[in-house]
């Protein structure tokens, strides 16, 4: 058997990173068909939801490659096709640092990976930026940076319609056919945008007088349904192409499982037993197995263990709680848990008792926390509603709950206990 790379293991499994490539994109077909449903669709938008840690980035990632001419996952799924699309396609990540839709539209125009490197070729749409550079110090975005201060960008966007400037950039770029099926703009972290007041708007009025540009918006079911209903029109440009993606299915996660073993040539392999292990674990989520699977690897490859059993999945877990591998979920755990086994033990509880609807029955879980030797467990379900406690547990009626997150319920389920009772 030949020696495989420790660069080889190290990206068989990617749970910091959506998935580029056709090869190793796991299921989804029934939303892939609806991608490109809506991608030769003219005037739909598309809207991709669902929970943290589902798979939506990495569905995007496919989305900007089928609307480049990329058909491999079309034929990899065996999805009926008869032609390769050309759109320019251009993707954004919100994360913290976009504050509103504005904000996110002097974004577009003025970062290079956006819209700003097509901009220079057309002296119509320069003269456009040129409103908004009016008073606004651009030394970043000329030496190459993504962003301008928050002072000088808000004073310039006031004095120039930043929506109506980018209107008619769009529709410039259009008219030049740069790609024959127009624009796709992938808005991604859509759902971090602190206020995204005025986007059906727009939506609106860009389908009236740039038909040929599309928005693909991939955030947290809530955001984009309060953004569907904020205008009544904006219904009819989402109908039809707002993908729900739910939980992968058993056989989804076993095939991310399936094609790291692949990537490494089946160098090192997971037993029957570990498989199922993971994707119970996972409950549908695949970021979990992609971090299970990189801290198994990694280790396994350090350590010159070739097959790895369902008792490895368990001390892989130990060492990725150990270890802080995800610093979030970890300290997100370890706040609502504080420095009590009693708390601990109710939050496992609640885990343990979530029914199909994602709701938790009080009398369920207390019963089960009695038997762990807690003192009144309704003391601590009242802490973690809090913000002392992260607030990660949410009442929705009299004795009943539901986890905020389904990842972080996941990760709560699949952690391995802190505290001992002693």
């Amino acid at each position: 058997m030949d020696k495989i790379s420790l660069r080889q293991i190290e990206n068989a499994f990617l749970p910091a990173k959506e998935i580029l490539n056709a090869e190793n994109f796991a299921g989804r077909k029934a939303h892939v068909i609806d991608s490109f449903s809506a991608l030769i669709s003219e005037g739909a938008n598309i809207a991709v939801v669902g929970n943290r840690g589902i798979g939506k980035s990495s569905l995007a990632r496919q989305i900007i490659n089928i609307s480049q001419g990329n058909n491999e996952l079309l034929k990899k799924l065996e999805i009926q096709n008869d032609e390769k699309l050309d759109f320019l396609a251009i993707y954004i990540a919100c994360g913290n640092a976009v504050n509103d839709i504005q904000d996110l539209l002097v974004r577009l125009l003025t970062t290079r990976d956006c819209l700003l490197e097509w901009i220079y070729e057309i002296p119509t749409a320069k003269k456009e930026i040129d409103k908004i550079n009016a008073g606004i110090d651009l030394r970043l975005i000329k030496a190459g940076g993504e962003g301008i201060s928050e002072t000088s960008q808000k004073s310039a966007v006031s004095e120039h319609q930043v929506d109506v400037i980018f209107q008619n950039v769009i529709t410039d770029l259009l008219k030049l056919k740069i790609a024959k099926d127009g624009i796709l703009i992938v808005v991604d972290e859509f759902d971090q945008i602190e206020n995204p007041k005025g986007f059906a708007r727009l939506l609106k009025s860009l389908a009236t007088n740039a038909p040929g540009l599309k928005f693909c918006i991939i955030g947290v079911a809530n955001d984009i349904q309060t953004l569907i209903k904020e205008h009544e029109s904006s219904d009819r440009l989402f109908a039809g192409s707002v993908i729900n993606l739910p939980s992968m299915s058993p056989e989804e996660l076993t095939e991310i499982i399936k094609n790291a073993e692949r990537s490494v040539g089946s160098y090192i392999t997971f037993t029957d037993n570990a498989i199922n292990k993971m994707v119970s674990l996972a409950n549908g989520h695949p970021y979990i197995i992609h971090l299970i699977g990189k801290q198994a690897y990694r280790s396994a490859y350090l350590e010159g263990i070739y097959e790895l059993d369902d008792s490895y999945i368990e001390q892989t877990l130990k060492n990725i709680a150990e270890k802080e591998a995800d610093p979030v979920l970890e300290g997100r755990y370890k706040k609502t848990v504080a420095s009590s086994y009693q708390r601990e033990a109710t939050l496992k509880s609640l885990a343990s008792c979530v029914q199909v609807d994602g709701e938790v029955h009080t009398g369920d879980a207390y019963k089960i926390a009695i038997d762990k030797q807690v003192d009144n467990p309704s003391q601590y379900v009242g802490q973690m509603v809090t913000e002392d406690y992260g607030a990660e547990i949410i009442k929705v009626r009299d004795r009943y709950y539901r986890f905020k997150d389904s990842l972080f319920l996941t990760y709560v389920k699949a952690r391995p206990w802190i505290f001992s009772n002693q």
